[in-house]
This record gives structure tokens, sequence and C-alpha cells, in this order.
């Protein structure tokens, strides 16, 4: 990533501003680019949304439900947005776009520890879904990685940064 010449601090390639600044960058296009944004990443805004993760509950219940082809419930990770879809006939659909992630925590009983299942809870600023939880899935903490990773990318993508007033 190309970096400021008033302040040092790295910029999206193509920005004409600093976010950290707010200096003029100059001619964005003849910045040095970091190898692995070249091109459109999987996590660009402006890109196409790619499915990063997908999967079902995986709890006692949920598996004995997955047998008769019961476990309805599937969740999705992409490059844009995290979904859950509930229901056998009719059919429910969350949807929280990743610009809108705050928070993720990630949760494990013992009898889920043994299991190797977690429930991940996603805190976002979403009105109608300020909380989503992806109940009892395998390897949790890596489904929060992938998440988190995501998250990021999609922000750095539309230049959205955090600021803390102290």
């Amino acid at each position: 990533m190309p970096y400021c010449t008033n302040c040092g601090a790295e910029y999206k390639q193509g920005a004409k501003f600093c976010g950290e600044c707010g200096a003029n960058t100059g001619d964005a296009a003849a910045a040095p680019a970091h190898p692995a944004r070249t091109g459109a990443a999987p996590g660009s805004g402006s890109g196409p949304e790619v499915e990063l993760w997908q999967g079902k509950p995986a709890g006692i219940s949920d598996r004995l439900k997955g047998i008769f082809g019961l476990n309805t419930t599937t969740y999705t990770i992409t490059s844009q947005r995290i979904m859950v879809k509930t229901g056998l006939i009719g059919k429910d659909i969350e949807e929280i776009e990743l610009l809108r992630v705050n928070d993720f925590s990630v949760a494990q009983s013992i009898p889920d520890r043994i299991l190797g299942i977690g429930t991940l809870t996603i805190f976002s600023d979403d009105a109608s879904s300020p909380q989503l939880l992806f109940r009892k899935i395998r390897k949790a903490q890596t489904v929060k990685d992938i998440l988190r990773k995501a998250v990021r990318d999609e922000k750095i993508a539309n230049n959205i940064s955090y600021r803390e007033q102290i």
C-alpha cells in the first residue's frame, strides 16, 4: 500500500486524501501498490461477491436432524455479507452487511468443547438484527477468524476506519 508523504500513514491505493491527516495524496495512480492488493481481491467492495464459508449447526440434535434431512439451517459468510437461512417449508433469511459488523464472540461449554463446536455471536448496528447467532457450528474459532478477516477487508475496501475519542 502507498504511504502518505505528510504523516507517513498507509492509505488505500487510489485514495485522493490520507485517512489520518487529510493531506492530498497527489497522483494516487503513480503510487506503488502492495502486490496482494492488485486486481479485484475477494474482499473488495467493488469486486464480485465470493462465498468464504458455509456451514450448518452440528450439535447432537442437529446431527440427528441431518440424518433425516431436517437440519435446514444454513450459515453463510461471503465477501460482502453474512446470511442465516432457516425453515423447512417456509424460508427465513437474515442478512447483515459486513460493513455493519461491530464485534463478534465465541462461546463454548464443556460438552461443546468435547464435540468441537461452539456458538459465534455477531454484534452489528443493523436495525432488524443487532445480534446474529451461528449456533453450534464446527470450528467456531476458525470461522470467527474468517469473519474477522472478511470484515477488515471489506472496511478497508470501502475506506471505513474506526477512531476512538479519548
